[in-house]
């Protein structure tokens, strides 16, 4: 029973710092359409990315992970796992504040540094400890997966760091450290993790799926190059790029195939159906997401998307609001780790109905784009949709703050 409130815990600071990306995102929407002159955008953009990744679904994930450990080590080493997830958000809160006041300074730098050395220690003693996970434990291989190509993506960051002392701003490779960074977090350390969690939902008798970490994890390099499209890459390296971004999407669709009937068959009795529509909802959005990859194989559609903002904006918030927030949500509510009352289901589709916005406004600002035309108003339907996320946050944070007892299913 202490272990559980414990998770919770966690999991409701997770959601607390939801709330404070979708209040980052709301001021940045604010200052577009109106004003705020004491603010720096830019800071403020700063301070909202490092701490959606670091201070949300980081944060979310490493506790996760945690979760699953918890059960084989002993207390000693739960000890150092509660340390790292408390460093972790030490580290998120302060780049938050550093970032949101000075922007890359000093103190902001030592923050984004300690958010570094945490994934690779979480490894180091996540190697270790996983010899006392059972070898029948679906998610033991994806939870090696997650953690390894979050250190991968530290690279990304060390490189802009790089630039940065050395005064160097070549725009190609400040743009591939970028989104080598987003790619190994999005498509390998999220990704990865998810998998690992949704794998505690599945049945004992259930398929071995093991061949298809395989697969997700030989793609996951080849498919960054999907991201540099403007760069030219060799003919070969091209091929390989566009096999392995198919193979991907097959491999999806193949999971897809074998997973949901039976999690549908599966569900607990009097368990809420509006909790397994937020999978649903995640599920969808993933599946978008590998299309839209796989088309950005031919390299003319790819460089003109990649050349509109909005639209890559749009992209980056469907991965981490569509796919994953959604996600974590409702396997948190379906795992009984968040309590799922009515106050929370409302608050959920409150949540939902923000990104839902959010995407439409950003594909449609995109869309128009091509042919450079403007839309009325946009920018205050985005400031809306951005106060809607808030909002949903606000009151998802308050849903499991008022909480109590057993979780009330209906």
């Amino acid at each position: 029973m202490a272990e559980v409130l414990l998770y919770r815990k966690w999991f409701k600071w997770g959601v607390f710092n939801l709330a404070i990306v979708a209040l980052y995102g709301t001021l940045m929407r604010y200052k577009i359409a109106y004003d705020l002159p004491f603010l720096n955008q830019k800071f403020l953009l700063h301070a909202h990315s490092h701490f959606a990744f670091s201070g949300w679904l980081g944060h979310i994930f490493y506790s996760g992970i945690a979760m699953l450990l918890f059960p084989v080590i002993n207390e000693a080493r739960q000890k150092i796992y509660k340390g790292l997830i408390l460093l972790n958000l030490i580290s998120s809160f302060g780049m938050l504040i550093a970032f949101t006041i000075q922007g890359y300074k000093t103190i902001s730098i030592t923050f984004s540094t300690l958010s570094i050395v945490v994934p690779v220690l979480f490894a180091l003693f996540y190697i270790k400890d996983s010899k006392q996970l059972s070898k029948d434990a679906a998610y033991k291989p994806w939870i090696g997966g997650a953690l390894f190509f979050n250190v991968l993506s530290i690279f990304g960051p060390l490189t802009l760091a790089y630039l940065m002392v050395t005064k160097n701003f070549d725009n190609n490779m400040y743009r591939a450290a970028v989104y080598y960074f987003l790619h190994f977090q999005y498509n390998g350390w999220f990704f990865f993790a998810a998998v690992a969690l949704i794998t505690t939902l599945l049945p004992k008798n259930f398929p071995d799926i093991k061949i298809y970490f395989t697969i997700f994890l030989l793609t996951v390099i080849p498919t960054y190059f999907l991201s540099i499209m403007w760069v030219k890459i060799p003919l070969w390296l091209y091929v390989i790029t566009v096999i392995a971004s198919i193979i991907e999407m097959g491999a999806w669709v193949s999971l897809l195939v074998r997973v949901f009937p039976i999690l549908h068959n599966n569900q607990h009795k009097g368990e809420t159906s509006w909790v397994n529509i937020l999978l649903y909802i995640a599920t969808f959005a993933m599946t978008v997401k590998f299309l839209l990859q796989t088309l950005s194989v031919i390299p003319s559609l790819s460089n003109l998307v990649f050349g509109f903002r909005s639209i890559v904006i749009a992209y980056l918030h469907l991965i981490l609001l569509g796919v994953y927030s959604i996600f974590v949500l409702g396997y948190a509510f379906r795992s009984g780790i968040l309590q799922s009352t009515n106050f929370a289901k409302y608050a959920s589709f409150v949540f939902v109905f923000g990104v839902f916005l959010n995407e439409s406004a950003l594909g449609i600002q995109g869309f128009a784009a091509f042919s450079y035309t403007p839309v009325p108003h946009i920018n205050g339907v985005l400031l809306f949709a951005a106060l809607t996320l808030l909002l949903g946050g606000i009151l998802l944070t308050t849903s499991q703050l008022v909480a109590k007892g057993n979780n009330s299913k209906k």
